[in-house]
């Protein structure tokens, strides 16, 4: 009868446990310290903060997105940073780069693809700035990893993730 209840304890520990972590997920402040956005996940992705904002992946590591707020002079300093990772990760741009830059919903956003290959194969690397408008001048980057697998098997999951985006 022990060894019952023990199990049953053990059990509902874990479903406890497990409904915790899920409810980590949802509405997602970019930024703590600079409270400026929010962005809605789904309830299965992980989350966690890094040094300017928070990164996401999808359940089977696939795609791999960051949130950062920084200052508009240091964008070109974080995507070096972000390249030095890539580099270290075995990724490889083998793609031009094309920017477009248009407004949504009365904010500046600036998109930027890059095309690459990791050992893993092909691959999706996209940066997003989103001028959030704020007092501060800074700005919300994205960055976006994915296999050709991971994004066309998340597209719907990704475009609501961005459509989520929402500004305080």
């Amino acid at each position: 009868m022990k060894t019952i209840l023990g199990a049953c304890a053990l059990a509902a520990m874990l479903a406890i446990s497990a409904l915790a972590s899920q409810a980590l997920a949802g509405a997602v402040p970019i930024t703590s310290a600079e409270p400026v956005a929010v962005v809605t996940i789904p309830d299965d992705w992980a989350q966690s903060r890094v040094e300017r904002g928070v990164q996401i992946k999808t359940p089977d590591e696939e795609i791999y997105i960051w949130f950062e707020l920084v200052p508009a002079d240091q964008i070109d300093a974080l995507q070096k940073e972000h390249d030095a990772y890539f580099a270290r990760e075995g990724v490889k741009f083998t793609g031009a780069t094309e920017t477009l830059t248009r407004e949504v919903n009365g904010r500046p956003w600036s998109f930027t693809e890059l095309k690459a290959t990791s050992s893993d194969g092909p691959s999706i690397i996209r940066y997003l700035a989103i001028n959030p408008k704020v007092a501060s001048g800074k700005i919300i980057m994205m960055t976006y990893w994915a296999s050709l697998e991971g994004h066309a098997a998340h597209e719907a999951a990704m475009k609501a993730v961005i459509d989520s985006i929402a500004f305080k």
